[in-house]
């Protein structure tokens, strides 16, 4: 059996989903990569066949979507291009990680896929939302990669097709400590920007991982670039974790017990959903590194307790399923035989 494997390079949850499912997926099947986007900090562990540009978002400095950089980045004679150009009709099955060229070849040539993504949670109406809900942020999510099946994964069991996060095996077997750091991770700012806001706080320590080339020291802040392993050790004997409203980072921080702290990026519609969800959970939020952010950093350092949901560990389970699906002609998104709630 051979099936392609497609996801989004734009954002590490999809990478990190991605290093956990293909290798698990590759006992059971011929798997080939499909990665659309080059922006994410992850190292990807396994080969690629097919590299695109495909669709994303860009951000500016202060953490918000530059819909205008967005535009100018986005190459829709290159997507089209690819679009037709990827042969799906040669796989068996086609698991999709919100990535656009693949879940368009599906569906011009009426190949049907599986969308196997945390965006996909959104599908369903119950799923939680900002009270002021973006037409065409709803528009995207719905179409950005359409498929004919979906399971999707989010923090509560919203609906009949959603599951809990799939912790990596990476996560799994850490052996926690709290050495007194904050470990932060959020790209969509400046390490310049952080590292001046951080020095507000003297009596706490951070670890900075970002875009830089070689790592240094600046304060109470030691900044350092991003890579696999160096922030699991930072994470492993963290205090507590700050990084953007996505949705891998936070499940991870939540599992393993570690005290929360979550911004959604300005004008990322999704990251704003996950934030309302995140904060039925008990978890805090800021929206922006100014003096309202400031004091909500201030009680998370000195008084937040921690928050921890033991999810289940059923990724291999999950995979045993969707192949056996494919084998025998089930629906793609049968996962009525899974107990993990």
């Amino acid at each position: 059996m051979k099936i392609l494997y497609a996801f989004q390079g734009t954002g590490n949850g999809h990478v990190a989903r991605a290093r956990d499912l293909v290798p698990r997926i590759s006992r059971y099947a011929h798997v080939e990569v499909l990665v659309a986007g080059t922006q994410s900090d992850l190292d990807l562990g396994f080969e690629i066949k097919y590299r695109y540009h495909g669709l994303t978002m860009v951000y500016d400095s202060k953490g918000a979507v530059s819909y205008w950089r967005s535009l100018v980045k986005n190459k829709p004679l290159r997507f089209l291009r690819d679009v037709f150009s990827l042969q799906v009709k040669e796989y068996d099955a086609v698991f999709i990680d919100f990535e656009a060229v693949a879940s368009y070849a599906c569906l011009l040539r009426g190949i049907p896929s599986l969308q196997l993504s945390h965006q996909a949670a959104y599908w369903s109406k119950d799923t939680p939302r900002p009270k002021r809900r973006v037409w065409h942020w709803e528009w995207v999510i719905a179409n950005m990669s359409p498929s004919k099946y979906a399971v999707g994964f989010h923090f509560k069991p919203y609906d009949s097709f959603i599951l809990p996060p799939i912790i990596r095996k990476d996560i799994l077997d850490l052996e926690l400590e709290d050495k007194g750091h904050y470990t932060i991770y959020l790209p969509s700012y400046s390490a310049e920007e952080i590292v001046a806001f951080t020095a507000q706080f003297p009596n706490h320590s951070f670890e900075l991982f970002s875009r830089v080339e070689k790592e240094y020291i600046s304060g109470n802040t030691r900044v350092k670039p991003v890579g696999v392993r160096a922030y699991l050790e930072s994470f492993r004997t963290c205090a507590g974790l700050i990084c953007g409203a996505g949705f891998e980072a936070p499940s991870e921080a939540l599992y393993c017990g570690k005290k929360l702290l979550i911004s959604p990026i300005k004008g990322q519609y999704e990251q704003a959903a996950n934030a309302v969800g995140a904060e039925c959970l008990g978890v805090s939020v800021f929206y922006a590194l100014n003096e309202d952010g400031a004091q909500i950093w201030e009680r998370y350092l000195v008084s937040y307790e921690p928050i921890q949901i033991e999810f289940p560990d059923y990724a291999e389970e999950l995979v045993q399923r969707l192949v056996n699906n494919v084998e025998n002609g089930r629906d793609y998104d049968d996962i009525s035989s899974l107990q993990v709630w």
